[in-house]
């Protein structure tokens, strides 16, 4: 199964859900150092301050199955090219 780009930016887009609980979601993706990482829970957020769309970038933060953040481990700016597969699903452009 597949996902485009585009699908995967809109449904990034989608912060939270009807109920105002967070959309959580699997993720794999490449490090600029090159190191593959996957979060079997995560939820999209800012990358820091500046414009995420135009610099490419989304903001992940792994989680558990509540949304809460998972200690330890800090919010990844992830340039949108990097993202391998998304929900299971390999991204394609």
């Amino acid at each position: 199964m597949t996902i485009t780009r585009q699908q995967l930016l809109d449904e990034l887009d989608i912060r939270t859900l009807p109920d105002g609980r967070r959309r959580i979601f699997s993720i794999k993706f490449v490090t600029q150092q090159g190191k593959l990482i996957f979060f079997p829970k995560a939820y999209a957020c800012g990358a820091g301050k500046m414009n995420n769309k135009v610099f490419r970038l989304r903001g992940i933060q792994a989680c558990d199955c509540l949304g809460v953040p998972e200690p330890g481990i800090h919010v990844y700016p992830v340039r949108i090219y990097n993202i391998v597969q998304y929900n299971g699903k390999t991204v394609t452009d």
